[in-house]
């Protein structure tokens, strides 16, 4: 296993054959050529920039870009890369920002709220051509809360107003405010009666830090990916009430974003990445490769977690703490089921930012699911590596509760709910 601070070891025979070609033998076999005709020919979908630096966050959606780099299917498509553990999903933006990473394992809102200026931050154009993973959320109560909060949300507000007569406020911990979960709680609670921004008291922490808290009793429920909901229940601090595939099947948890500027400066870079990433993806969803996946993300340079506790997840082992169990591989987080990056999805994003009043006014649903998904990247990737690409699904999504959005009335979907909080 490579240390993950330094690049790949493994032998990159696509590469030494270009080198070879450009080299003086290659000068000598095609002497008679027009000019220019070898580089055009065994060069031009060489990566403008070789060496790249990926950054991470330690939770099993980062699979894919781990295995990229330690199987060496980065290498195989001409890239030398490093991977840098990030601190919090804030970070893993931040050093995308600044340059310092050239692409990042990020929240799959990340890159929609960074380009349409979410919660009043300033627009940074960003994009997010491959998607890394399905499933593997859950949605977690503290264990002494197990049996009062339930999936019926009417429970949440009845505990939530017990707790404020009380004076004691119901804390609710996000790894991102304005994340998959945190708009997905959202929609759950106000099934209830709930504005979960104007009655509970809305946090953000970063995922190792969730089931402490839990613990000391500063929260009550929090969001968040595997494996923390497997050593919550397993240490018997939480309960997991919902997991993620229950309220959305196969929902999307985590992209690879890149800077739009950098994209549109070195796209033969950007392709080659995503060449990687599925090859890498094909390679975490064999099921027989999980215990080695398990294996390599549990080590200190990823996600320093119990193979135990990193595995069971990626079998499809279900546990919710409260006595029920369930081995199911159809739900289990999934790396290429479907990688293609979906207006639908994206649509759906920006209309429950626009109804939490995370941005003001009405967005152009279309112009920004085409400018963050850059699905064209992902298109002609898949082709240059000879594979079917997952086609777009332009179907309606069904959520647990009867809801379905069809992206193609994004706008009316957004204004359609009676608890909500929009502006503009």
């Amino acid at each position: 296993m490579h240390d993950s601070k330094t690049p790949a070891s493994k032998p990159a025979p696509t590469v030494r054959r270009r080198e070879f070609l450009q080299g003086s033998l290659a000068a000598g076999l095609f002497a008679g050529l027009p000019k220019g005709w070898t580089g055009g020919s065994y060069a031009s979908d060489e990566p403008e920039q070789k060496e790249v630096r990926i950054g991470i966050v330690a939770v099993q959606s980062c699979a894919s870009l781990v295995i990229a780099h330690e199987k060496g299917f980065f290498e195989k498509h001409g890239l030398t890369s490093t991977i840098s553990k990030e601190a919090s999903w804030a970070a893993a933006r931040d050093k995308l920002v600044s340059g310092e990473n050239h692409g990042t394992h990020m929240k799959y809102a990340q890159p929609i709220g960074s380009s349409i200026g979410v919660l009043g931050a300033q627009k940074t154009a960003m994009i997010a051509p491959f998607t890394l993973s399905r499933n593997g959320s859950v949605f977690m109560v503290a264990k002494q809360l197990e049996g009062k909060l339930t999936t019926d949300p009417r429970t949440w507000k009845t505990v939530a107003d017990e707790m404020r007569a009380k004076g004691e406020p119901f804390t609710l911990a996000l790894p991102l405010p304005f994340g998959w979960h945190g708009l997905m709680y959202r929609h759950f609670l106000a099934n209830g009666g709930v504005n979960a921004d104007k009655e509970l008291k809305v946090i953000t922490l970063p995922p190792a830090q969730m089931v402490q808290n839990i613990r000391v009793g500063t929260m009550q429920a929090c969001a968040m990916v595997e494996p923390w909901g497997a050593r919550g229940v397993a240490e018997k601090v939480t309960v997991i009430t919902m997991y993620g595939h229950e309220l959305w099947v196969d929902h999307p948890v985590k992209t690879f974003g890149v800077m739009e500027t950098f994209a549109n400066e070195n796209p033969k870079t950007v392709k080659a990445m995503l060449r990687a990433l599925h090859e890498a993806a094909t390679w975490c969803d064999d099921f027989a490769n999980r215990e080695e996946l398990a294996k390599l993300l549990s080590t200190p340079s990823y996600m320093n977690a119990p193979v135990p506790t990193i595995l069971e997840p990626l079998l499809g082992n279900f546990d919710w703490g409260d006595g029920r169990k369930l081995t199911d591989r159809t739900h289990a987080i999934a790396y290429n089921r479907d990688n293609y990056p979906q207006a639908r999805e994206i649509k759906w994003i920006v209309s429950q930012l626009r109804r939490w009043g995370m941005f003001e006014g009405e967005p152009n649903y279309d112009e920004i699911a085409k400018k963050v998904a850059r699905a064209d990247l992902y298109e002609e990737a898949m082709k240059e590596l000879g594979v079917t690409p997952h086609p777009r699904n332009d179907g309606p999504i069904k959520l647990w509760d009867g809801t379905v959005f069809e992206h193609s009335k994004a706008a009316e979907f957004a204004k359609s709910f009676p608890i909500h909080n929009l502006k503009g």
